[in-house]
């Protein structure tokens, strides 16, 4: 092998284990980095019923709008009961009886009954065939 080839492969090693210690520090500094709460969350208020509205009117259009992005949802409890996780799990009523606002919250005991207004706030996570999802929700 020549010096010359030499010289470069050398260069070559040195870059790679620069890169490779660049993405070890943003990997690294992104798993660290605080998880955002919904309480010091910006939010967008809405009542329950608009938000079913808008979804079933144009989904693509309310994700661009709330997908993401933390709301506070004002409405009427529909039902409250367990998700898979062993979470509660807080529906909110819609017009359409057949899917409501599901509210994923955050604590596994809260004080929440059947026909109680509540505003629940937290961040959406789109419409599925059961209504559109809130996760990581705290009531207000």
């Amino acid at each position: 092998m020549t010096a010359q080839l030499q010289f470069m492969v050398k260069k070559i090693l040195i870059l790679v284990v620069v890169l490779g210690v660049v993405a070890g520090i943003f990997v690294a500094m992104q798993l660290n980095k605080p998880h955002q709460k919904v309480e010091d969350a910006k939010s967008v208020v809405i009542a329950a019923v608009e938000l079913g509205k808008q979804y079933n009117a144009d989904e693509k259009g309310s994700d661009a709008k709330y997908l993401n992005k933390a709301i506070e949802v004002s409405g009427t409890i529909s039902e409250v009961d367990k998700n898979q996780d062993g979470g509660v799990m807080v529906v909110l009523k819609t017009d359409d009886p057949a899917s409501g606002i599901q509210c994923s919250m955050r604590e596994k005991n809260i004080a929440a009954q059947k026909d109680q207004q509540v505003t629940i706030k937290g961040f959406c996570s789109g419409n599925s065939i059961t209504g559109v999802s809130l996760t990581d929700c705290v009531i207000k």
